[in-house]
């Protein structure tokens, strides 16, 4: 009986050793997966026909948009729209392109929040759902 039991004992641990395996496996199968799936949806694009863009980070250099920012607050505030059109009619983008520009925005938006904490320019407000900025010598203009 001993033997049978040792016996049992020793297979269940060699079937739990396969299932840990192949779960590993399955589970590295769906990372693969979700990266296919990630290009395939960048590569093939939506299926409404809308375009959708994704502004990776090498697309403007270290500090770029912030410094294209501060460059036209100096004129004084602007919001996040203004100024994310500034940036992509700099860069030579099409700016009627909306999927493009609120990629852009959203870039513009993370550089502002960095330069502000920086304390290198401010928002001022929020008119109709944008932030409006100025740099710290513009305060109290707009």
């Amino acid at each position: 009986m001993d033997l049978v039991i040792q016996t049992l004992n020793r297979k269940r641990a060699e079937i739990l050793g396969a299932i840990k395996r192949h779960e590993a496996q399955i589970a590295q199968a769906k990372h693969d997966l979700a990266h296919i799936n990630a290009t395939l949806k960048i590569l093939d694009g939506p299926s409404d026909g809308s375009r959708a863009y994704i502004v990776s980070q090498g697309f403007f250099a270290k500090g770029e948009i912030a410094e294209i920012c501060q460059r036209h607050l100096a004129d004084g505030p602007l919001n996040t729209r203004e100024l994310a059109e500034r940036v992509m009619a700099e860069k030579g983008l099409e700016i009627t392109d909306t999927p493009l520009r609120n990629s852009v925005v959203y870039k513009v938006v993370q550089a502002l929040r960095h330069a502000r904490r920086r304390d290198a320019v401010r928002m001022l407000e929020k008119r109709k759902g944008c932030c409006v900025w100025s740099t710290r010598t513009h305060e109290g203009s707009g």
